[in-house]
């Protein structure tokens, strides 16, 4: 029986306040069952982020890990089950980086038979070639730690997580606030200040702010009304004095001060309805522009990301030409690409997924979509060569978005990224001849 890897990341279990949630508990504890019964030569990896240790700011060292246990202890009781007849493989990641400081930690993993590996990476072997697997984020400037191991190392993405991302889920204490939760699922991490100005703008945004802008929506509305009406009479499409005078004609004084806050709220109207078109073709020729020159755009910077994990690749492809299949999480994307005979693979996260999509109006920001892309790849031999198998699991998002935002992005969907194929098969590697 063929020898098969089953591999997950970014679960991101554990957290301060609402962080401590996990919404795909359920989904997971059911992978987990099913692996406990599959009867195969296979080994569970977990390429790093299975804790969200940095989430967790009231506690230190170990203590965090028995919190989480406590927190989450039907998870754990089958993560022992499952563990009994199937080795369970776990590296660390950015997130649970101090997994790798201290040997407290592979004790009580091994308790759950969770084997801890404090690598940067792992390898594997499958029909005659090698599987790299590590978890990303030494690739990622933000989060790379300089001497790993080292309980002092602390790249930039830790102040954001610990300063930023687990105050905000204490915060969270009811339902208005429970947004905040999410921050832990923007990425790029670069993200997270429109992200937090967007959902400022679309969920906390002051009432009285609103309620100072109702007079002035309530003008232009009426303004909007007025124009038409006078255009219909310069038409001869309506009675002459029905719009053009008509509060002068009926109150005098007050009606003339009317028909000037309505001539001077109709000429607004038609100015920033003018104006509208152009600004957004500026707008769209100056995204293009900043596009091209490779500019930290949302889009540009995922894909300089990516670019990144090609680089290092094909570094691992040229250094180790034994390795057929590099294998890293971390930007939470799922994906596989060929190159030259070999694959690189991002087995994605299960933690919610934040997609920007940007406004169609020009004073609305842009829009974070939530979703989930819960899944798992399983590498075996085939053909005498490697397969990869991307299996998805379905899950709803609970919370829809408001009528607000989703009036600002209306028949807009998030961009696909590449669809994972459901099956990719690595030929076997021929030797050249001498």
């Amino acid at each position: 029986m063929a020898k098969e890897y089953y591999l997950i990341s970014d679960l991101h279990i554990g957290g301060d306040g609402a962080l401590d949630a996990c919404e795909f508990e359920t989904e997971l504890i059911d992978f987990l069952r099913e692996l406990e019964n599959n009867d195969g030569d296979i080994e569970l990896v977990i390429a790093g982020d299975l804790l969200g240790l940095w989430e967790l700011t009231t506690l230190s060292g170990p203590d965090k890990l028995h919190a989480i246990i406590a927190s989450h202890f039907e998870l754990f009781r089958q993560f022992q089950h499952t563990g009994a007849k199937v080795p369970i493989t776990v590296i660390p990641g950015n997130h649970d980086y101090e997994l790798a400081t201290d040997p407290e930690f592979e004790h009580i993993l091994r308790a759950y038979n969770i084997h801890l590996e404090s690598k940067e990476y792992i390898t594997r072997d499958l029909a005659g070639r090698k599987l790299w697997i590590e978890h990303g984020n030494q690739r990622d400037d933000y989060n790379r730690f300089d001497f790993f191991g080292h309980s002092a190392c602390k790249p930039f993405g830790y102040y954001v997580t610990t300063n930023i991302i687990s105050n905000a889920g204490q915060r969270v204490r009811n339902r208005h606030e429970k947004w905040l939760k999410d921050i832990e699922s923007v990425y790029p991490t670069e993200h997270i200040p429109h992200w937090l100005f967007s959902n400022y703008f679309y969920r906390e945004m002051s009432v009285y702010i609103r309620a100072l802008g109702l007079p002035v929506l309530l003008l232009l509305a009426i303004s909007a009304v007025m124009a038409s009406g006078a255009l219909l009479e310069l038409f001869g499409l309506a009675a002459p004095g029905s719009f053009l005078s008509s509060f002068t004609h009926r109150f005098g004084i007050l009606g003339y001060l009317l028909d000037a806050m309505f001539i001077i709220g109709g000429a607004i109207l038609i100015t920033i309805l003018l104006l509208i078109p152009p600004l957004m073709l500026i707008r769209h020729d100056l995204r293009n522009v900043l596009r091209r020159y490779n500019f930290d755009l949302s889009r540009a910077l995922s894909e300089k990301k990516n670019e990144e994990y090609l680089s290092a690749a094909e570094q691992v492809f040229r250094e180790h030409p034994e390795v057929a299949v590099f294998i890293f999480g971390h930007s939470h994307i799922p994906e596989v690409k060929l190159m030259d005979g070999h694959a690189i693979v991002n087995t994605g996260s299960w933690a919610k997924r934040l997609t920007r999509i940007p406004s169609r109006f020009l004073l609305l920001p842009d829009v974070y979509y939530p979703s989930y892309h819960l899944g798992y790849f399983r590498v075996t031999e085939e053909d005498g060569g490697i397969a990869l198998y991307h299996h998805t699991i379905e899950k709803d998002v609970p919370e829809p978005l408001l009528w607000l935002q989703q009036m600002a992005i209306m028949w807009k969907t998030p961009e696909e990224s590449c669809p994972v194929p459901p099956h990719t098969l690595l030929q076997p590697k021929t030797e050249e001849a001498g």
